[in-house]
């Protein structure tokens, strides 16, 4: 792939819990994780159509003192090998330890990366030369689409049983979302 082919490649960013694996509260050890059904196979199939898969998740369980930065890291890396393993490959993964009122010392913070704000979005808009109108965010919480929104990501998809946070397309898991970005 030459360089301007990989700078305009579009991305797809997921929130973590509730989208690839089940949302148990502050999962931080590989043997609380589970995938979804679908999951690892709905990111294959996203891959396969040509986006990178870059992860967006808030992680307030370190600043409220659940778990570690040190412990976040080994989960990410079990995730990034076990994916790897299913021929799946994360080009980046994004975490926001903070929270305005829970979190503890320096972690008790407003800031830009803890979602609905866009910044992890932001980064790796950034990060990675993309285009945000090509990109696609899929997330399971109204401020996983609201941060979508304000990053001016061009399509968002909630994962929900419900109606989606307007203006995103409600779908019921991965491969859903495969499916609709196929038909475009």
């Amino acid at each position: 792939m030459n360089a301007f082919a990989e700078a305009t490649t579009p991305a797809v960013f997921l929130d973590r819990d509730g989208v690839i694996n089940v949302d148990r509260g502050y999962v931080s050890r590989w043997s609380e994780f589970e995938f979804l059904p679908g999951a690892v196979s709905g990111l294959a199939a996203l891959q396969e159509l040509g986006y990178r898969l870059v992860i967006v998740t808030n992680q307030s369980g370190i600043g409220r003192g659940y778990y570690s930065e040190g412990d976040f890291a080994l989960l990410s890396t079990q995730l990034i090998d076990h994916l790897r393993d299913a021929g799946v490959s994360l080009t980046a993964i994004y975490h926001c330890p903070h929270h305005p009122t829970e979190a503890q010392g320096g972690y008790r913070q407003t800031c830009a990366c803890r979602k609905p704000a866009p910044g992890m979005l932001l980064r790796g808009l950034q990060d990675w030369s993309l285009d945000p109108a090509r990109c696609v965010l899929v997330g399971d919480k109204p401020s996983d689409i609201a941060a979508g929104e304000a990053a001016g990501i061009g399509r968002l998809f909630q994962v929900t049983a419900h109606e989606a946070r307007y203006p995103a397309e409600a779908v019921s898991d991965l491969s859903q979302v495969v499916r609709r970005l196929k038909t475009v």
